[in-house]
Protein backbone atom coordinates (compact mmCIF):
# COMPACT_ATOMS: atom_id res chain seq x y z
CA UNK A 1 0.00 0.00 0.00
CA UNK A 2 1.81 3.07 -0.90
CA UNK A 3 2.06 5.71 1.77
CA UNK A 4 0.42 9.43 1.10
CA UNK A 5 3.20 11.66 1.14
CA UNK A 6 2.98 14.09 3.92
CA UNK A 7 3.43 18.19 2.58
CA UNK A 8 6.13 20.40 3.36
CA UNK A 9 4.71 23.14 4.65
CA UNK A 10 6.48 26.54 5.84
CA UNK A 11 4.98 28.83 8.28
CA UNK A 12 7.70 31.74 7.16
CA UNK A 13 7.85 34.89 9.52
CA UNK A 14 5.99 33.10 12.13
CA UNK A 15 6.52 35.08 15.05
CA UNK A 16 5.06 34.00 17.90
CA UNK A 17 2.30 32.00 15.47
CA UNK A 18 2.81 28.29 15.47
CA UNK A 19 1.30 26.59 12.49
CA UNK A 20 0.61 22.79 13.16
CA UNK A 21 1.71 20.63 10.47
CA UNK A 22 4.55 23.40 9.35
CA UNK A 23 8.01 24.26 9.46
CA UNK A 24 7.48 27.38 11.82
CA UNK A 25 10.47 29.81 10.56
CA UNK A 26 11.62 33.30 11.59
CA UNK A 27 14.31 35.53 12.02
CA UNK A 28 14.84 35.36 15.71
CA UNK A 29 14.32 32.33 17.66
CA UNK A 30 11.07 31.87 20.40
CA UNK A 31 9.92 28.75 22.32
CA UNK A 32 7.30 27.93 18.89
CA UNK A 33 10.01 29.09 16.20
CA UNK A 34 11.62 25.31 14.52
CA UNK A 35 14.41 26.80 12.18
CA UNK A 36 15.94 30.55 12.48
CA UNK A 37 16.20 31.90 9.19
CA UNK A 38 17.90 35.32 7.73
CA UNK A 39 14.95 36.61 5.46
CA UNK A 40 17.74 39.14 4.18
CA UNK A 41 20.14 36.72 3.07
CA UNK A 42 20.27 34.73 0.12
CA UNK A 43 19.61 31.42 -0.90
CA UNK A 44 17.64 30.55 2.16
CA UNK A 45 18.85 26.94 3.68
CA UNK A 46 16.05 25.23 1.60
CA UNK A 47 16.66 22.70 -1.51
CA UNK A 48 14.72 24.33 -5.06
CA UNK A 49 11.51 22.57 -5.83
CA UNK A 50 11.13 20.98 -2.16
CA UNK A 51 8.36 23.10 -0.75
CA UNK A 52 4.49 22.16 -1.49
CA UNK A 53 3.02 25.39 0.57
CA UNK A 54 4.32 28.39 1.96
CA UNK A 55 2.27 31.08 4.30
CA UNK A 56 4.10 34.87 4.61
CA UNK A 57 1.94 36.59 6.52
CA UNK A 58 2.51 40.12 7.33
CA UNK A 59 6.09 39.71 6.87
CA UNK A 60 7.23 41.38 3.45
CA UNK A 61 6.43 45.12 4.52
CA UNK A 62 9.10 44.53 7.17
CA UNK A 63 11.79 43.40 4.58
CA UNK A 64 14.01 45.89 2.66
CA UNK A 65 14.61 43.45 -0.08
CA UNK A 66 10.91 41.62 -0.51
CA UNK A 67 11.28 40.81 -4.20
CA UNK A 68 14.41 39.14 -3.61
CA UNK A 69 12.53 37.43 -0.67
CA UNK A 70 9.41 36.43 -2.78
CA UNK A 71 11.94 35.13 -5.74
CA UNK A 72 13.40 33.12 -2.92
CA UNK A 73 10.23 31.78 -2.03
CA UNK A 74 9.81 30.86 -5.35
CA UNK A 75 12.55 29.09 -6.02
CA UNK A 76 11.91 26.39 -2.98
CA UNK A 77 8.68 26.11 -3.97
CA UNK A 78 8.13 22.75 -6.24
CA UNK A 79 6.11 23.26 -9.16
CA UNK A 80 2.30 23.38 -8.64
CA UNK A 81 3.20 25.05 -4.97
CA UNK A 82 0.88 27.26 -3.52
CA UNK A 83 2.58 30.35 -1.92
CA UNK A 84 -0.08 32.23 0.69
CA UNK A 85 0.26 36.08 1.67
CA UNK A 86 -0.66 38.35 3.83
CA UNK A 87 0.57 42.34 3.90
CA UNK A 88 -0.90 45.38 4.93
CA UNK A 89 -2.87 47.75 2.50
CA UNK A 90 -1.39 50.98 1.29
CA UNK A 91 -4.24 53.02 2.23
CA UNK A 92 -4.49 51.84 6.19
CA UNK A 93 -2.29 54.20 8.60
CA UNK A 94 -2.03 51.32 11.27
CA UNK A 95 -1.04 48.17 9.03
CA UNK A 96 1.40 50.00 7.31
CA UNK A 97 2.84 52.24 9.02
CA UNK A 98 1.78 51.22 12.74
CA UNK A 99 4.32 49.33 13.60
CA UNK A 100 8.30 50.50 13.55
CA UNK A 101 9.33 48.21 11.43
CA UNK A 102 7.06 48.35 8.53
CA UNK A 103 8.72 49.32 5.95
CA UNK A 104 5.81 49.72 3.37
CA UNK A 105 2.12 49.06 2.41
CA UNK A 106 0.97 47.00 -0.65
CA UNK A 107 -2.29 47.91 -3.61
CA UNK A 108 -4.52 45.09 -4.45
CA UNK A 109 -2.53 44.02 -7.42
CA UNK A 110 0.89 44.37 -6.38
CA UNK A 111 1.39 40.56 -6.65
CA UNK A 112 0.27 40.99 -10.36
CA UNK A 113 4.13 41.37 -11.03
CA UNK A 114 4.93 37.77 -10.49
CA UNK A 115 2.03 36.74 -13.32
CA UNK A 116 1.37 37.29 -16.89
CA UNK A 117 -1.30 39.87 -16.24
CA UNK A 118 1.05 42.54 -15.36
CA UNK A 119 2.92 43.92 -18.54
CA UNK A 120 5.68 44.58 -16.70
CA UNK A 121 6.47 41.43 -15.45
CA UNK A 122 9.72 40.56 -16.89
CA UNK A 123 11.45 42.64 -14.33
CA UNK A 124 10.34 40.09 -11.38
CA UNK A 125 12.11 36.66 -13.26
CA UNK A 126 9.25 34.78 -11.63
CA UNK A 127 5.99 33.10 -12.54
CA UNK A 128 2.95 32.70 -10.89
CA UNK A 129 -0.75 32.47 -11.26
CA UNK A 130 -2.98 34.44 -9.36
CA UNK A 131 -5.42 31.86 -7.61
CA UNK A 132 -7.05 33.97 -5.26
CA UNK A 133 -6.98 37.75 -4.19
CA UNK A 134 -9.15 40.05 -2.02
CA UNK A 135 -8.81 43.79 -0.40
CA UNK A 136 -10.13 43.35 3.18
CA UNK A 137 -11.46 46.00 5.26
CA UNK A 138 -10.68 44.53 8.84
CA UNK A 139 -7.50 42.83 9.57
CA UNK A 140 -8.66 38.64 10.29
CA UNK A 141 -6.18 35.93 12.27
CA UNK A 142 -6.64 34.37 10.75
CA UNK A 143 -10.00 33.10 9.09
CA UNK A 144 -12.65 35.43 11.51
CA UNK A 145 -13.61 38.80 9.68
CA UNK A 146 -14.78 40.07 13.17
CA UNK A 147 -12.07 38.58 16.12
CA UNK A 148 -8.94 40.28 16.72
CA UNK A 149 -9.18 43.68 14.30
CA UNK A 150 -6.61 46.28 15.41
CA UNK A 151 -9.12 49.04 15.34
CA UNK A 152 -11.68 48.16 18.20
CA UNK A 153 -9.83 45.11 20.74
CA UNK A 154 -12.27 43.47 21.60
CA UNK A 155 -15.05 44.88 20.67
CA UNK A 156 -17.17 41.90 19.67
CA UNK A 157 -18.07 41.57 23.67
CA UNK A 158 -19.43 45.33 23.64
CA UNK A 159 -22.77 46.71 23.00
CA UNK A 160 -21.96 48.85 19.53
CA UNK A 161 -20.38 45.12 18.00
CA UNK A 162 -24.03 44.58 16.16
CA UNK A 163 -23.60 47.86 14.71
CA UNK A 164 -19.60 47.41 13.44
CA UNK A 165 -20.90 44.40 11.81
CA UNK A 166 -23.40 45.71 9.45
CA UNK A 167 -20.66 48.83 8.46
CA UNK A 168 -18.14 45.91 8.47
CA UNK A 169 -20.09 44.23 6.16
CA UNK A 170 -21.35 46.87 3.88
CA UNK A 171 -17.81 48.20 3.24
CA UNK A 172 -16.66 44.79 2.20
CA UNK A 173 -19.28 43.88 -0.04
CA UNK A 174 -19.01 47.19 -1.76
CA UNK A 175 -14.98 47.04 -1.98
CA UNK A 176 -15.55 43.70 -3.34
CA UNK A 177 -17.62 45.23 -6.22
CA UNK A 178 -14.33 47.03 -6.96
CA UNK A 179 -11.32 47.00 -5.37
CA UNK A 180 -9.69 49.09 -8.00
CA UNK A 181 -12.57 51.26 -7.54
CA UNK A 182 -12.18 51.78 -4.04
CA UNK A 183 -8.28 52.04 -3.81
CA UNK A 184 -8.48 54.68 -6.71
CA UNK A 185 -11.71 56.86 -4.95
CA UNK A 186 -12.50 56.62 -1.77
CA UNK A 187 -10.89 54.26 0.14
CA UNK A 188 -9.84 57.17 2.46
CA UNK A 189 -13.05 57.98 2.92
CA UNK A 190 -14.09 54.68 5.54
CA UNK A 191 -10.14 55.01 7.03
CA UNK A 192 -8.16 52.51 4.41
CA UNK A 193 -8.42 49.03 4.34
CA UNK A 194 -6.55 46.49 6.43
CA UNK A 195 -4.80 43.91 3.98
CA UNK A 196 -4.25 42.61 0.72
CA UNK A 197 -4.41 38.29 0.55
CA UNK A 198 -3.04 36.52 -2.17
CA UNK A 199 -2.78 32.96 -3.21
CA UNK A 200 0.24 32.63 -6.01
CA UNK A 201 0.29 29.22 -7.91
CA UNK A 202 3.97 28.31 -9.19
CA UNK A 203 3.90 27.55 -12.56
Amino acid sequence: MNKVKKKVIINFGCGTTTMNGAINVDGIKTPNVDKVVNFEEFPYPFKSNSIDEIHAYFVLEHLDDHLGAVKEMYRILKKGGMLYVRVPHGSGCYGQWGEFTHRRGYGYRAFDIFTDENSRSYYSGVRFKTVFRKLKYFLTYPNDFYKYNTWFPHWEKSWYAPLVKVWVNTIQFMIDLSPEIFERFWCYWVGGAAEVYVELKKI
